[in-house]
């Protein structure tokens, strides 16, 4: 960069020079010409060097056009980070990747950084888990989308034992298949998301669970299908949905933990959560409905549970 020189009237240059020390072997330049170009060269200096330890983070790319799910775990991913004071920055895949799949190639070149995913052990074993579930609990409260034709099938059922006769469509890596199968509930799968709709639309299994944040999106998006919300049933189940990271990459962990935790403390975070789930919830009629509750045999033990604040109660 240029130095920014003032040059003055010429009588006035030279007067000053002839009273200087000519054996000087330089002009010492005025202090405010000093002080800009320090001023310059340290916002530059700032600049690059913020450009050159920004850090990306990757983040799954949604599984179809219709996908809405990833648009809130996003954006309070986003809210975390913006508690730190470090230059993260977050970016989209650009490889479509099933859940199960964006687990597995995580922390590989061009695969997601941070996957948010329903927990299990098994997950918790292999990749590091933020133990913030990021719905409080809402991933294991399911309506039914159902054949808009079918209403009169779920009218009656208040039990298991009424579920247990009709068949549930789940995807085939989910954990909520094997929890369905536990309660000995029929699940039939697919590994492809936007398959699931189409195999309801033909009446291929009767009902898909599917959570009270997930449904209505997934209902509005779709209106070329003859599907519909069942009317009195939830179906529960204890569960979080965390967001993961690879096991090398542990100071993203604590950085992604500790944006959480301050966006807890200071409101933001519940804020975030309403603005995106309360319309849901309230839609959904949650105390109108019977309860059926299931177990989940594969949450993990060190899930927080008995931390209130973290879990959406009905009434709330």
């Amino acid at each position: 960069m240029k130095d920014v020189v003032t040059v003055n009237h010429p009588s006035v240059y030279f007067a000053e020079y002839e009273q200087m020390d000519c054996s000087a072997e330089f002009v010492r330049p005025n202090t405010v010409t000093v002080v800009l170009f320090l001023l310059c060269f340290a916002l530059c200096f700032i600049s690059l060097t913020s450009a050159a330890d920004e850090r990306t983070i990757l983040y799954p790319m949604p599984e179809s056009a219709h996908d809405q799910r990833p648009l809130y775990p996003v954006r309070l991913l986003g809210l975390a980070i913006s508690k730190l004071e470090k230059p993260y920055r977050l970016k989209q895949s650009r490889a479509l990747m099933t859940q199960t799949r964006a687990l597995r190639m995580m922390g590989q070149e061009n695969a997601p950084d941070i996957v948010w995913s329903m927990t299990t052990q098994e997950r918790e074993n292999a990749y590091i888990p933020i133990r913030i579930p990021i719905y409080k609990g809402l991933i294991g409260w399911r309506l039914f989308l159902i054949h808009a034709g079918q209403q009169s099938t779920f009218d009656e059922i208040d039990s298991l034992s009424g579920l247990q006769k009709l068949t549930a469509g789940q995807g085939h890596d989910w954990p909520d298949s094997y929890i369905l199968n536990n309660s000995h509930i029929d699940v039939m799968s697919s590994s492809k998301y936007e398959r699931l709709f189409e195999m309801l639309n033909k009446e291929r299994f009767n009902f898909f669970p599917r959570s009270v944040i997930e449904i209505w999106d997934e209902l509005s998006a779709r209106p070329h299908y003859n599907l519909a919300v069942e009317k009195g049933i939830l179906l529960r189940y204890p569960a979080a949905i965390y967001y993961f990271v690879h096991k090398n990459n542990a100071q993203l962990a604590t950085d992604i933990q500790r944006g959480l935790q301050l966006a807890i403390e200071d409101g933001s975070f519940e804020q975030m959560f309403l603005k995106h789930n309360e319309w849901l919830i309230e839609k959904a009629c949650l105390d109108e409905r019977h309860i059926i509750d299931l177990p989940n045999p594969l949450l993990p033990p060190l899930t927080p549970v008995h931390n209130e604040a973290l879990w959406y109660h009905i009434g709330e």
